[in-house]
């Protein structure tokens, strides 16, 4: 082995090492974690970090045993893959990255860069720091859990050149939700004439808003996309664009407060998308004339009309619109009503989906009875219907519903104690979940649900990683992650990690906040006495379950109050 004196890294868009300005090839490394350390030095303040931390990220469910001998054998192949004995030092108990080289990486390079163009605000500068970056932070690692902090960090400080450097096509294709880089973008199209291109980056800045972010683009926006369509001499605005346009000024108004306008154009909205056959936009409309609803006392009358007028002016429901009327469905089941008002409800609706012959109609409705006697503790029917409703939904080909299905026929078998039967059901469930337009909704639901699968805490954790890993790479429906985050909580206290399960606690406790009614309030405070349990307070974690079995039993999650107060009985045995 010889004695290196400069070790070059390349670490954004791909991974590469120079060694004295001849690259290691791939097999050279001989094993992955070998790669991975030295990754993690690179990264490293210093090209500095302590052998525990590496430990705890490459083997974070080993004991310090096993992965004080998998570190040791990493480095061992690390150092030979670079060629020299002493590329890698232990100095009591911090490993060093070439302690005698001129070590240097891509993300220093442009790190540097990027930070004196911002210091100085020169604009030029900036865009020559963007030019050094080649690609996000080891893209092959996305879903190694160390990676996602720096990868992070460094994409905001790339996005921040990108709007020093006035680079708004670059910003867009980085950040479709980015409404300054739009404006920017749609001005320069306006200036030069071309109305089609401006009309385009307002479309392609509204679709990233509402499926990222769930809100509409704000009025200086919207005043600009009027301007386009205005444009004296141009073409009449399609369909389309009227009905985005209006549903952009209805999203303004709800944010607003100003119910009565937002509900005047979403109903000119609603009635374009349905002159023109626009699904999307029907959809759209028809999730803002719901919210609408709900601020004015009267969802239920609305939610039915909606859904009976989908079915009667199309038997077969376009997948957007099916999953426009699902989502809603499922704010409908945590609403204050209680289950037995939603069940007869959605048996109304299935009478109406059989007198208009919509079979997506029926599979609709058909699920949200089985959800219905689910959520209300009559499990025997919940699972026939259920099952029924999986397979109607399979025939019409309503990816959501039957992954929606199966997430539930999961939720009954794991309460009845059927673990393995569950965890077929949430594999099938995530496949289809993966394929949905609404996968920000359903998968977080999927993972809630494999966590309470887990035989053991150790599993539930690994399950948890490998959930947070995915969803890292999603903005996740946050309502819908509310069984996400209660079980995320009591895996984590369960396993010791009481801080972490604060932070899950917390989360929870912000989302249900927002809502009135429902089990959400008990599922809370079921995860508040899971971490006091954890905690050793058993006195403690006795009041919460109680309280939890309360709120539960309020909401009319008779099965889910009843378990919690088996966890009481057991806290007060112990306390």
């Amino acid at each position: 082995m010889t004695c290196v004196k400069t070790l070059a890294s390349q670490l954004l868009g791909r991974f590469s090492v120079a060694v004295d300005g001849v690259a290691i090839s791939g097999d050279e490394w001989r094993s992955r974690r070998a790669a991975d350390v030295v990754k993690l030095l690179v990264l490293a303040p210093g090209h500095r970090m302590h052998r525990a931390q590496i430990m705890e990220a490459l083997w974070p469910e080993s004991d310090p045993d096993a992965s004080g001998t998998n570190l040791r054998k990493a480095v061992h192949f690390a150092r030979l893959a670079i060629g020299d004995g002493q590329a890698i030092v232990n100095e009591r108990g911090v490993l060093v990255l070439g302690p005698g080289a001129s070590v240097e990486s891509d993300v220093e390079r442009f790190e540097a860069a990027a930070q004196q163009g911002l210091d100085v605000g020169d604009r030029a500068m900036c865009r020559a720091a963007a030019d050094l970056y080649r690609g996000e932070l080891l893209p092959v690692d996305v879903y190694e859990s160390w990676s996602v902090e720096p990868r992070a960090r460094l994409r905001r400080r790339y996005l921040e050149v990108l709007r020093a450097g006035a680079l708004w096509d670059r910003l867009a294709d980085e950040d479709p939700t980015d409404e300054r880089a739009a404006r920017a973008l749609m001005r320069a199209h306006l200036e030069a004439g071309e109305r089609r291109e401006a009309i385009r980056s307002f479309e392609r800045l509204r679709e990233a808003l509402r499926d990222h972010l769930g809100v509409g683009p704000d009025p200086a926006t919207v005043a600009l996309y009027e301007d386009v369509l205005a444009l004296e001499g141009a073409e009449p605005p399609t369909n389309t664009e009227r009905a985005h346009a209006l549903l952009a000024w209805a999203l303004v108004h709800m944010n607003r407060h100003d119910i009565a306008e937002a509900e005047r154009a979403a109903a000119e909205a609603r009635a374009i998308a349905l002159d023109a056959g626009l699904g999307r936009e029907l959809g759209e409309a028809a999730v803002i004339l719901a919210k609408v609803a709900m601020a004015q006392g009267r969802w239920r009358e609305q939610f039915a009309e909606e859904l009976a007028e989908s079915m009667r002016m199309r038997a077969n429901m376009e997948p957007i619109v099916y999953d426009a009327h699902l989502c809603l469905a499922e704010y409908y089941l945590t609403g204050p009503e209680g289950y037995d008002t939603v069940a007869e409800f959605a048996r109304q609706m299935m009478r109406i989906a059989e007198e208009a012959g919509s079979a997506t109609g029926g599979a609709l409705a058909l699920l949200m009875l089985g959800e219905a006697e689910l959520l209300g503790g009559r499990l025997v029917e919940a699972e026939k219907h259920l099952k029924e409703a999986a397979q109607a939904n399979d025939r019409e080909g309503c990816i959501s519903g039957a992954a929606l299905a199966r997430q539930r026929l999961a939720e009954a078998a794991v309460s009845r104690g059927r673990r393995y039967e569950g965890n077929r059901l949430l594999n099938r469930a995530r496949s289809l979940a993966h394929r949905s337009d609404i996968a920000t909704h359903l998968l977080v639901r999927v993972f809630g649900t494999m966590i309470q699968a887990a035989a053991d805490p150790k599993e539930a954790v690994r399950v948890l990683r490998e959930a947070e890993r995915e969803l890292a790479q999603m903005e996740a429906c946050e309502p819908c992650s509310m069984g996400y985050l209660t079980s995320a909580a009591t895996a984590s206290a369960r396993a010791g990690e009481l801080d972490r399960a604060r932070s899950f606690i917390g989360e929870a406790e912000r989302i249900a906040g927002m809502w009135q009614g429902g089990p959400w309030t008990g599922a809370v405070w079921e995860a508040r006495g899971n971490l006091r349990q954890a905690a050793g307070e058993h006195e403690q974690a006795r009041a919460m379950f109680r309280e939890a079995a309360e709120a539960f039993a309020r909401a009319g999650n008779q099965s889910d109050a009843a378990r919690c107060l088996e966890s009481a009985a057991g806290s007060a045995t112990r306390a």
